[in-house]
């Protein structure tokens, strides 16, 4: 049976990183080797957003890889794409991640200031030409460190989802114009982590403002956790079966359990240390959380958007929503490509690719990716207290 460990890190980061790593049966690190740790940056939030992997989770990974007798660790990521590039080093800096490289003598690296690796004609989900970097394939160890967190167009954002970090930057919305689960499952299949260690630590529970919504009424059911195993699917099946999501509508595991890359039937896996169904919690989807909040919102083309124009807008939505605002009136926003415009409803157009030509009477968010402050302060202008 494949191994998925959960332990709590009430007390000790390292000590519960040790023991989630044991709990695989892998032994993880071998003198001299060469480790890359792709942690969740996506952006240059504040450590206890839940927007990123936990940087108190990052120092003890890094920790354990140099008391093993690594010869070398490297923090690397490649953060989101609407993420200004003037924006990409904050990722580390503003985060707290370049302190920990400092304070145990590692290196940390943005991926898109090095060399990338080319691959064509994968697959009819993936872009023609795409580029991965080379990082991914020069280390001897892999940790994919992701966070717990949902996500509007793949319903959780785990394990798998977080291998996108290794795409050249300019190539992270082409994955969005096919089918992204489709597109993320090849991706698992060129990229092949060493283990996995999914961060569920309290800070990333409880904001997850960028792709999801957090009830504070779950809150006492939620342990400080890391969930560890090799299996890449079956770490992301515990995971959202933790959030109280199936595992079996989530269209990355089931379709990675299908292409050979991992175990989604809960049933043979097998998940030592604490139990899944104490740990268990539910989270809102930020699709149900909108629609309770703004029911007069319609989203539209939203599985056409690249996250550049998606988690800005949703981000911006359920930060309105967190302080009760309300729509004046029926809005509709659409995105993506050849966007289908309700007559007699007020429409926002956002992002480059949501333009109609020659229709210069509707509101338009131009920008590619658009600006987070400029989504915002034009929501503000349908939105009442």
């Amino acid at each position: 049976m494949i191994n998925v460990s959960i332990t709590n890190t009430e007390k000790d980061f390292y000590t519960a990183l040790t023991n989630a790593i044991n709990g695989t049966g892998v032994r993880l690190i071998a003198p001299g080797d060469c480790v890359l740790i792709k942690p969740n940056l996506v952006e240059p939030a504040h450590p206890n957003s839940g927007q990123i992997t936990n940087p108190y989770v990052i120092e003890a990974v890094a920790r354990y890889c140099l008391e093993y007798g690594a010869k070398s660790v490297i923090i690397g990521e490649g953060p989101s794409y609407y993420q200004p590039q003037s924006h990409l080093r904050d990722c580390f800096t503003h985060t707290g991640v370049s302190d920990v490289a400092k304070k145990l003598g590692i290196e940390w690296i943005l991926f898109d200031e090095h060399e990338y690796r080319v691959f064509r004609d994968i697959s009819d989900c993936t872009p023609p030409e795409f580029r991965i970097t080379e990082f991914a394939f020069n280390c001897d160890k892999f940790i994919n460190l992701p966070v717990l967190k949902t996500h509007w167009l793949t319903r959780v954002t785990l394990a798998m989802k977080n291998l996108k970090g290794c795409l050249k930057r300019e190539d992270k919305p082409l994955f969005h114009r096919i089918d992204l689960p489709r597109a993320v499952v090849e991706l698992s299949k060129i990229i092949k982590p060493t283990i996995n260690i999914i961060d569920c630590t309290p800070n990333t529970i409880v904001r997850q403002m960028s792709t999801s919504y957090y009830n504070p009424k779950n809150e006492k059911s939620i342990g400080k956790l890391l969930i560890a195993s090799t299996d890449i699917v079956a770490a992301d099946t515990v995971g959202s079966a933790l959030m109280g999501i199936d595992p079996a509508d989530v269209d990355t595991i089931t379709l990675g359990a299908k292409a050979g890359l991992g175990e989604n039937n809960l049933t043979r896996i097998n998940i030592s240390g604490d139990d899944l169904k104490q740990l268990k919690f539910k989270v809102s989807l930020p699709q149900e959380q909108l629609q309770q909040s703004f029911p007069l919102l319609e989203i539209t083309g939203a599985d056409k958007a690249c996250s550049g124009c998606l988690i800005p807008l949703i981000s911006s939505l359920l930060f309105l929503a967190e302080r009760n605002a309300k729509l004046s009136y029926p809005l509709q926003i659409c995105l993506g490509n050849n966007p289908k415009v309700v007559e007699n409803k007020t429409c926002l157009l956002v992002g480059d690719c949501a333009q109609i030509k020659d229709n210069n009477e509707l509101n338009r968010i131009t920008g590619c990716p658009p600006n987070r402050e400029v989504i915002f302060n034009t929501l503000t202008k349908y939105i009442s207290y």
